[in-house]
């Protein structure tokens, strides 16, 4: 029997999306949501580099306050580059259901993480020495500009997907 998940088993309901014809998949928008996902990615990459860096200043004692930041940080990683996967996933013709869901899903949870990061980083900057300011609003900078691509690559996921499946997959 085959066991791969994308595969119907003859004892299995089909679970695979499929646009309702050919015309309604387009191309342009999938390259559109990878690249302004690899952008939010990018981004992602030079905040732990920052991350990194204030860590390592001398002077800074909320290393605890850092750490939560840290397990954010990672988080947000992992629901981007879950996405990431997905939608290489679909643009290799996999419409399975349960990538849609992920991938829509894995979104949503990149924004929530997001958005705690900021409010943890805006307390951070309140607290650092003067001369760790400066990193900090840097890094602030790069989760401005991670969550606007990201935001791209949301709008065009949803344009991708179609709006039924995107509402359809939105955590509730």
């Amino acid at each position: 029997m085959n066991s791969h998940p994308n595969r119907k088993r003859p004892d299995q309901p089909e679970h695979r999306l499929k646009p309702s014809s050919s015309s309604s998949i387009k191309p342009e928008w999938i390259h559109k949501a990878k690249a302004s996902l690899a952008q939010s990615l990018f981004a992602e990459s030079i905040m732990f580099s920052i991350s990194k860096q204030i860590s390592s200043l001398p002077g800074i004692t909320h290393l605890h306050r850092l750490q939560s930041i840290h397990e954010v940080n990672r988080e947000t990683g992992t629901h981007r580059l879950t996405a990431k996967g997905c939608l290489e996933r679909i643009s290799s013709g996999d419409w399975h259901e349960s990538n849609l869901n992920h991938l829509v899903q894995s979104m949503y949870e990149a924004r929530r993480h997001d958005r705690i990061q900021r409010g943890q980083l805006m307390e951070l900057k309140r607290s650092v020495p003067v001369d760790a300011r400066t990193a900090v609003e840097n890094w602030i900078h790069w989760l401005d500009y991670s969550e606007n691509t990201l935001q791209k690559a949301m709008v065009s996921t949803q344009e991708l997907i179609g709006k039924q499946y995107w509402n359809r997959f939105i955590p509730r």
